[in-house]
Formats: structure tokens, C-alpha cells, sequence
């Protein structure tokens, strides 16, 4: 196991954390890219882990007509090495496909879908409600902690970034990310119960790491729903700055309307709009400047090892 693999657990046990809208918009932007943040696209896979199916409503995807899901890869017991990319992921090109379609049903008067309604090199593993069963089903399969790990091994050297979404729990799906991942990143809302899980995750990463992934490590915490007026949620940032410093990163997400609009639009808000620090733009703003830190946080870790990568973009059109 390279401990250096970008395959990362978007975890938190509490609910309402934005935990779904940052993996959604964190795995986007790092696969869209933005020359002029220095942030160069790279190829990307996100995971739903998340039995709500939330990261496919985040694109448009109609949970109802998918034929194969991530349940049926931690279900699979025939031991036999399944064709992941081809039968369960969902493509740049549908999910653009999906975007489009959901943007012209929400605005019908609309003539026409704006151009910049696609995603270049993100893939989805998609998730339904069929994976809420999961819990129970796997308590009694040999291998129970580690089936995500094992699926995604035969293509995890095909991707840059592998963002997984995990469930608000501590169940045996978010232990299968844990597994399966060598970071993770807590997001945090800014309220004060939030701090009382902060010790319990913590304790469980632990846990994870003595007993099934001593390469788990902690790649940062990322403060969410921030009320930039409210004291409470000043107070609450700087408690946790106060104990993970270092872990922290700067970017903060407020709690902004057009953030929490944009899965109605069947797009994330990084793509819907234009990042800047205007009230429409403000929430695509600050997720795109934490996809640029991730990037950076990545490329600090790498080169102490001296870690020097062929992008995978770059490798596929060589192959080609």
C-alpha cells in the first residue's frame, strides 16, 4: 500500500456538517482545474458511500435509473475481479449529460443550457437507497471492514484524487472508507455540538489506524456553515484552531443560500458560478481556494519523499 495514494474520506459521525457538499464540490474543482489559481486539473474519482445517494442528486443523476451501484460492489462474494471503471462508474460525458438535463428542468423557459454546465475528468461511483442495508448485510461477510478497499484496488492507480463520501455515522460503511483511504478530511461546522464529535471521530481514526489502516492519516479540517457575524461560530473556529492548528486550513465555508441551492440545479455551486467574492459567487470561491490548498497540503506531502507523479491526464493521452 502506497501511503501516498491521494485516495481521501470526507468523514464526520454528525449529520448537517456540509460533509456531501464538500466532497462534491472539493473532488470538482480539483478535477476541472483553474490555470489561474494554479490549480492544475486532474483526474478524479468521487465515491458515494453515502446510502442518501446525495452525491448523485449533487449532479443531476436520477437514482432511479441506475443498474449498478457501489452496493453491489461490497455485495459482490464471487470472488471474481470486476471491470469497476466500465460497469459501475458514471463517465464525465453522463454526468454532464445529467447537469444539462436538470438545469433545463429546473429553468423550462430557458432556451438554452449554459456552456459551462459540464465536468471534464470526474468519475462517479454512485450510490442509492439500496446501500442502507449494507449496515447489516455485511456484519456477517468475511471481510466486512476492507470491501471498499478491495474494490477499489484495481483501479486506483488509474486516478489522482479518489474522494470519498461517507455516511453521518460510524457504521461499517464509514469504517469501509477509513480502510480504504490514506487521508481524511473532517469538515466542521461552526456550532457548538460539533466540538463534542470532534473527540469521538478522532478516537475512531485512531482505532482505524491501530487495527485496519496504520497509513490512515489526518490531511486536514476544513471549518463549514460559518456565520462570519455570529460569535458562536467565531468562538467555535477558534477552539478548534486552538487544538489542531496545524490540521486546519485556512479556507473556511460560510453558510451561504446558493450554496445549499445548487443540488436543486443538478450542478455543483462550483460549476453554477463564477468564483468570486460577490453574493452569487462567493460560495464557488471559497471551495475552489480549498481544492487550491488541498492541492498544495498534497504537493508538500510529496515531495519530502521526493514523490513525482505523470498526472494521470497526461499519462492517458501518452497511451493514446
Amino acid at each position: 500500500m502506497n501511503p501516498y495514494k491521494m485516495v481521501i474520506a470526507v468523514a464526520n459521525q454528525k449529520g448537517g456538517c456540509a460533509k456531501t457538499t464538500t466532497a462534491v464540490n472539493l473532488a470538482t474543482a480539483l478535477a476541472e482545474g483553474d490555470p489561474r489559481q494554479r490549480l492544475p486539473a486532474r483526474k478524479v474519482l468521487l465515491v458515494d458511500l453515502d446510502p442518501q445517494g446525495n452525491c448523485s442528486t449533487s449532479f443531476g443523476v436520477e437514482k432511479r435509473h441506475l443498474k449498478r451501484t457501489v452496493n453491489d460492489l461490497l455485495m459482490n462474494d464471487s470472488g471474481e475481479e470486476m471491470n469497476v471503471i466500465e460497469d459501475f462508474l458514471l463517465p464525465p460525458e453522463q454526468l454532464t449529460t445529467a447537469m444539462r438535463r436538470a438545469w433545463a428542468a429546473e429553468y423550462p423557459d430557458k432556451k438554452k443550457v449554459p456552456d459551462h454546465i459540464k465536468v471534464n475528468n470526474l468519475w462517479l461511483l454512485p450510490s442509492d437507497i439500496h446501500l442502507s442495508g449494507a449496515e447489516i448485510e455485511l456484519s456477517t461477510r468475511i471481510g466486512r471492514e476492507t470491501r471498499l478497499k478491495e474494490a477499489l484496488a484495481s483501479i486506483e492507480e488509474d486516478f489522482d484524487y479518489i474522494i470519498i463520501d461517507t455516511p453521518p455515522s460510524l457504521g461499517l460503511l464509514t469504517i469501509n472508507a477509513l480502510a480504504a483511504a490514506r487521508w481524511v478530511i473532517v469538515p466542521v461546522q461552526a456550532e457548538f455540538y460539533a466540538l463534542e464529535g470532534m473527540s469521538l471521530l478522532m478516537n475512531s481514526i485512531k482505532l482505524v489506524q491501530r487495527r485496519i489502516n496504520p497509513h490512515l492519516k489526518l490531511l486536514g479540517i476544513v471549518m463549514t456553515m460559518v456565520l462570519a457575524k455570529s460569535k458562536l461560530s467565531i468562538s467555535v473556529c477558534n477552539e478548534v484552531n486552538k487544538h489542531f492548528a496545524r490540521q486546519v486550513f485556512k479556507t473556511m465555508i460560510q453558510r451561504l443560500v446558493k450554496i445549499a441551492e445548487a443540488p436543486s440545479e443538478g450542478s455543483p455551486t462550483v460549476i453554477l458560478h463564477s468564483p468570486n467574492n460577490k453574493t452569487s459567487g462567493r460560495g464557488s470561491h471559497q471551495y475552489w481556494t480549498l481544492a487550491k490548498e488541498v492541492h498544495q497540503r498534497v504537493q508538500i506531502i510529496r515531495k519530502k519523499p521526493g514523490i513525482n507523479e505523470i498526472p494521470r491526464i497526461r499519462r492517458d493521452q501518452l497511451k493514446a
